[in-house]
């Protein structure tokens, strides 16, 4: 049976990684990730706007006076409206696979550290080395996730893309996007965090294991040899 000590640090760290895993089901499930308003202008200098609401997987949408526009903006998928193979479809599911494996990765995690709560397969991959590789590999693809979304938004403008696809109409030209960045997007963010905890903790514990185990070889190694002797 694992010492009380071992018992409580492995717990703390399936606990950060059960954060995680509960964070990044978040961010997978919600839509609040961007809210984009973009100033849409048709034939005889009209102006309006197009406003777009969206996660990974869908979104819904509006215009307020923008021409040549008949009707409403209908609730969408994020994917299909992506209709051509290009960098803004690629990148978003390059998001998408980021975040699945970083799911991946948390799941593995905290399968590990709460296995090591009960248990002593310290010396195996189940060990220290399972939860550092782990909970590396999720928060490396948190951390991929973080960064492409906000490339994909900002530099390749996944929101106009967006817009000119719902709209259909040629004549009407988008410009002038503002994003603002939702909750699920920053809900990364302590996902993130929650993995480097979780590699803190079991360090944290190995290293105090490992200058206890010195300790208490010290005395045999410093004992006079006509003593070890007898």
């Amino acid at each position: 049976m694992p010492t009380i000590r071992k018992t409580m640090m492995f717990l703390g760290g399936s606990l950060a990684n059960s954060g995680s895993l509960i964070m990044i089901c978040a961010v997978l499930a919600t839509k609040e990730w961007v809210s984009s308003v973009t100033t849409c202008k048709g034939s005889a200098n009209q102006t309006g706007s197009v406003t777009l609401e969206y996660g990974l997987f869908e979104g819904k949408g509006s215009h307020i006076f923008c021409p040549n526009i008949g009707g409403d903006i209908l609730p969408f998928k994020v994917l299909e409206s992506l209709k051509h193979v290009g960098p803004s479809k690629s990148l978003h599911i390059t998001v998408i696979t980021c975040l699945c494996l970083g799911l991946l990765g948390s799941i593995c995690s905290f399968g590990i550290t709460l296995y090591n709560s009960f248990s002593n397969p310290y010396e195996t991959y189940l060990g220290p080395i399972g939860v550092y590789v782990c909970s590396s590999v999720s928060a490396i693809f948190i951390f991929f996730s973080i960064v492409l979304f906000v490339v994909n938004t900002e530099v390749y403008n996944l929101s106009v893309e967006m817009a000119q696809n719902k709209i259909g109409n040629t004549i009407v030209i988008l410009s002038d996007t503002n994003n603002s960045i939702g909750y699920s997007y920053y809900l990364m963010i302590p996902a993130f965090f929650c993995n480097l905890f979780a590699i803190i903790i079991v360090y944290v514990y190995q290293h105090a294991n490992y200058t206890q185990r010195k300790e208490q070889q010290r005395p045999t190694e410093d004992a006079p040899k006509d003593i070890l002797m007898y």
